[in-house]
């Protein structure tokens, strides 16, 4: 409650970069397959992965009393490759579950959710990441279903408030997932 304003400048962030890339391509004239429109297009993707990881390290931040500094987005640099990597193999193995059937889709989707936060939280490799949210979510799936049950009613919630509702619930949503995910990394120490 007390780092509302914070919360609310970080989440706002990947927003304002769509809205000055937006500016950006607009104002320059820059047409669609042009080399120039790939080259905006290309920073955009980047930055959109850096203030990403950035946005999640800095809720991790205010979960855990620490200011957000701008440390706090510049030293995901490093990381972006085994984040990358480690959204592109979570992708591979849950869109295999759906394949399977939806039930193992979903179940790796819960078992893997952590995948990033470890990434970016403690600076893991991808295959040690998707490792350690395995464990991290082992033994609790029920109550992840729960959780994201949860979650997902606080969106439609945000939604059927005339849409004003969701500068609310999303914010309030995204602090939840990270202070779960602070909780279960105390209680595997």
């Amino acid at each position: 409650k007390e780092d509302w304003i914070s919360i609310y400048v970080v989440f706002l962030l990947p927003w304002v970069l769509t809205a000055v890339y937006t500016f950006a391509q607009s104002s320059l004239n820059i047409e669609m397959g042009t080399g120039a429109y790939w080259v905006l297009y290309s920073a955009y993707i980047i930055f959109s992965f850096l203030i990403s990881m950035g946005v999640t390290n800095a809720f991790l931040s205010i979960t855990r009393g620490k200011k957000i500094t701008m440390e706090t987005f510049t030293a995901m640099l490093p990381r972006t490759f085994n984040y990358l990597a480690s959204q592109f193999l979570m992708v591979l193995i849950i869109m295999g579950g759906f394949l399977l059937l939806i039930v193992p889709g979903v179940m790796f989707s819960l078992k893997y959710m952590f995948t990033p936060y470890l990434v970016i939280d403690k600076n893991m490799g991808p295959i040690e990441a998707l490792k350690a949210s395995a464990k991290l979510t082992d033994g609790i799936k029920w109550d992840l279903v729960g959780f994201v049950a949860a979650t997902i009613t606080l969106m439609y919630a945000g939604v059927l408030a005339l849409l004003v509702g969701l500068l609310v619930s999303v914010p309030v949503a995204t602090i939840s997932y990270v202070v779960l995910y602070n909780m279960l990394v105390s209680r595997k120490k």
